[in-house]
């Protein structure tokens, strides 16, 4: 009930774009109606023992936002993923996975490349994360069922392989290198970089995490600004799980960072309209 919010209702013929975002009923919907967000990309939901989270299983209106979902995501046993995805440890385990995925209605395949930025021991991300090759192997089965692949992928090590094995974006991409931003300009692979997730896991956490989310924020900042020199394509995403209050005030602080880091506001308008529609393919 937001003022802000309610200005902008009428999310249809706003164009704002949310190309990682996690919602999984109607009130998640409304939540993103009431922001003004004309379509978003659902990164998948909290799994339950009695079904993985598909489309949000409720009543849909023509002014709801556009939603295209992953539904679940791939991970590697004893990796980071076990909230959001299926467990697969061989090649036949991928392809079934996958085939389950297309059935189930999804548009896109999620998979874990990495783990997360840890907040215990700074510099470091959790373990996770597929090889190259098996990257290789998920990108194409994706594509023989005519879909693209969308990569959680934190570290140079991470965020290369899942270029150079040919999926569509990078998830967060924390510790970016100018090394990986080189190899996504020339596969023209997505950057989602979701600043603000990292900021919002830093909340109440002790000073050392703070300034370390303070200083990596900082980089993460140059290399958005490098890569939208370099013509990496580029969208926002802000990694929330809705429905939340706060996601309006989220989504702008989404736009503000990468106005912050040096990209003009026309500029990053554009990204949060038309970047995440030819990311969504819409």
């Amino acid at each position: 009930n937001q003022p802000v919010m309610q200005a902008d209702a009428d999310a249809k013929n706003n164009g704002f774009i949310d190309a990682h975002v996690h919602v999984s009923n109607r009130e998640g919907i409304d939540s993103a109606l009431a922001a003004g967000i004309s379509a978003l990309r659902n990164a998948g939901s909290v799994m339950n023992n009695d079904a993985r989270n598909v489309r949000p299983d409720c009543i849909r209106s023509e002014q709801d936002p556009v939603i295209k979902t992953s539904c679940w995501a791939l991970y590697k046993p004893n990796g980071y993923g076990g909230r959001f995805g299926a467990p697969t440890a061989s090649r036949d385990e991928i392809q079934k996975e996958i085939y389950k995925l297309k059935n189930a209605g999804a548009d896109i395949i999620k998979v874990m490349a990495s783990g997360l930025v840890s907040l215990r021991a700074p510099d470091t991300v959790t373990a996770g994360g597929f090889d190259v090759d098996e990257l290789r192997f998920i990108v194409e089965e994706a594509g023989s069922s005519g879909l693209g692949v969308m990569a959680h992928a934190n570290g140079e090590g991470a965020i290369l392989a899942a270029a150079e094995a040919g999926v569509r974006s990078i998830e967060h991409g924390f510790f970016m290198s100018t090394r990986a931003l080189e190899a996504m300009a020339r596969k023209r692979t997505w950057w989602v970089p979701t600043a603000g997730a990292l900021t919002r896991a830093a909340a109440g956490k002790p000073l050392e995490a703070r300034e370390f989310v303070t200083r990596l924020l900082a980089s993460h900042g140059e290399h958005i600004l490098q890569a939208h020199a370099a013509g990496v394509p580029l969208a926002i995403g802000t990694d929330c799980v809705l429905p939340d209050p706060g996601y309006r005030a989220y989504y702008e602080a989404e736009l503000a960072f990468f106005e912050q880091a040096g990209i003009p506001r026309d500029a990053v308008m554009k990204i949060a309209r038309e970047g995440g529609a030819r990311l969504l393919e819409i």
